[in-house]
């Protein structure tokens, strides 16, 4: 079982695909922690917008053949598009969510 953390969560990114209904989705493996509703990404800057965050809104609990940790896919509130979010979380990276009152968090 995944330890608690001041982080919230990580995620080791295996794909970032187009889900109809969802939008742009990260699908990974909980490496520390526990993903929530509500939990912020770490600030990005897509594109020539203003630095945001990504806020977690759907959870899916996926089954995983191997034994890497729960799979997951994370879909956010507002999301950048597909590929810009395929360039900041290219398989293997790791995605940080942090409580929305943790220190240096807060929403977009």
């Amino acid at each position: 079982m995944a330890k608690t953390t001041n982080t919230g969560a990580q995620i080791e990114v295996s794909n970032v695909m187009f889900l109809a209904g969802r939008g742009a989705v990260i699908v990974g493996h909980v490496r520390e922690g526990t993903v929530r509703i509500g939990q912020l990404s770490a600030p990005l800057a897509p594109g020539a917008a203003a630095a945001q965050r990504l806020e977690v809104s759907v959870i899916e609990h996926l089954s995983s053949m191997d034994r890497g940790g729960q799979a997951v896919g994370i879909a956010f509130r507002i999301a950048p598009d597909l590929n810009e979010l395929k360039r900041r979380y290219p398989a293997g990276s790791l995605l940080v969510l942090e409580e929305p009152g943790a220190a240096g968090a807060r929403s977009t």
